[in-house]
């Protein structure tokens, strides 16, 4: 949540200067970068207003060209990158800041060489990444665009477990305990996907997930909703560069984006006990990962923007991953992981989604709901961190098929290397 936090207080920061800009503006560099950052993600104004509003900045430290490779990296368009490299002109002569505002990928330094003594080293520096050209971020953007909108038509319907761990902290911090465990039914036939809660806290029950009281944060539409609501015509998302990273062993090119609340159909409900819910629309905006060959998108980021004041939920972000799983002996990429946040008042809440036990559905498919099926899996263990944390990309990184080799080649340590051909007679 203190992410959250981070990124309003940025926006403000930007409505403010947004206020001063037919004035001369005294900054630091860290104050501009999160300006045109801000700018950037929420995509409020053009590449020649942003490039305006910099030429009325008057900097007290010196800007360098690593901080402006970074934020073109990061989606600065060539008036603005422009704007910058005068504004780095004008500073030449002051300090250098204490610390570097910016971070990207393809500007990381090669520490891997120094002016020490001649040594022989090793070192585990790699190569930088240089972000695509504008024609390959489009090419990838379409392969993104065309995997979201059939995504749907690609599946079988199936059905699995959904294993919710929540949590809350009652003082609005990261403190968070266990508000227990549910297990639900998902079915996913014919394009329609539907819950059915029958564990809660090792108890059965037979309900739906809006029947599940005790508090706590609780999402749906995980399998294919959220995914093609970004890429749909009618939502008018705008798209950026943003970063390569690594996902499971694969490179993936990250992109962010921004969708209005008049082409936004991201929905957040609350409901106190008792009380009948109240629901908004909000814009949103957030980061999809996705094979940069195929388009594959295996992660969505949302993140809610401009929530009215007077709605009780004050923030809302929502991790998803997607993972190839093995259904009746064909793979299929469908949801492996949900986290969700939000914060209500004075509560913050922490929803960790689970989907397990993939199965064909069909008139046999059933989940059994007796009793040593609910202890057995009431505390499953959680999925392993490399499953889940994102790693930095370089360029020396292997590609998937060089990975599974190298693991086929390792699996047997024992094994005499093969003999080598005959000489040629």
């Amino acid at each position: 949540m203190l992410n959250m936090k981070f990124r309003v207080c940025l926006f403000l920061l930007c409505l403010a200067f947004a206020l001063q800009a037919q004035d001369q503006t005294q900054m630091n560099v860290a104050q501009l970068v999160d300006f045109i950052r801000s700018e950037l993600a929420l995509g409020h104004d053009s590449d020649k207003k942003i490039a305006a509003y910099i030429k009325s900045v008057q900097l007290t430290e010196k800007l360098d060209q690593k901080t402006i490779t970074d934020l073109e990296a990061q989606g600065a368009q060539p008036r603005t990158v422009q704007a910058l490299q005068e504004l780095r002109d004008r500073t030449a002569s002051l300090k250098s800041p204490a610390h570097d505002a910016t971070y990207s990928p393809a500007t990381v330094p090669d520490n891997s060489l120094s002016t020490a003594p001649a040594t022989a080293t090793l070192s585990a520096a790699a190569a930088p990444i240089p972000p695509p050209d504008s024609v390959k971020q489009q090419e990838i953007l379409g392969l993104m665009r065309q995997y979201a909108l059939s995504y749907e038509q690609n599946l079988p319907n199936y059905i699995c477990v959904r294993v919710d761990r929540r949590y809350v902290d009652p003082n609005a911090g990261q403190s968070y305990r266990s508000i227990g465990t549910i297990f639900a039914r998902v079915s996913y036939n014919e394009g329609q996907e539907k819950y059915r809660v029958y564990s809660v806290n090792g108890k059965f029950v037979d309900t739906d997930m809006g029947g599940v009281g005790g508090g706590g944060a609780r999402s749906t539409g995980e399998f294919a909703g959220l995914m093609r609501s970004i890429f749909e015509p009618k939502s008018q998302a705008d798209f950026g560069w943003d970063h390569w990273g690594t996902l499971r062993g694969r490179r993936m090119a990250v992109f962010n984006y921004f969708i209005d609340s008049g082409h936004s159909s991201y929905t957040i409900s609350y409901g106190g006990e008792g009380a009948d819910d109240q629901r908004i629309v909000t814009a949103y905006k957030g980061l999809v990962y996705a094979d940069p060959n195929t388009g594959e998108i295996d992660r969505i980021k949302f993140i809610a923007v401009d929530i009215p004041r007077g709605f009780p939920v004050q923030q809302a972000t929502e991790i998803l991953d997607y993972d190839l799983v093995d259904i009746s002996g064909q793979q299929y990429v469908v949801p492996m992981r949900a986290l969700l946040l939000m914060s209500a008042g004075r509560q913050t809440s922490k929803n960790e989604v689970e989907f397990r036990d993939y199965r064909k559905f069909g008139t046999e498919s059933v989940i059994t709901y007796d009793l040593d099926h609910l202890k057995s899996q009431a505390t499953p263990p959680p999925l392993d961190s490399s499953k889940i944390d994102e790693q930095p990309a370089t360029a020396a990184q292997p590609s998937q098929a060089a990975t599974q080799k190298a693991k086929a080649a390792d699996s047997n340590p024992w094994a005499l290397p093969s003999a080598p051909p005959p000489p040629p007679q």
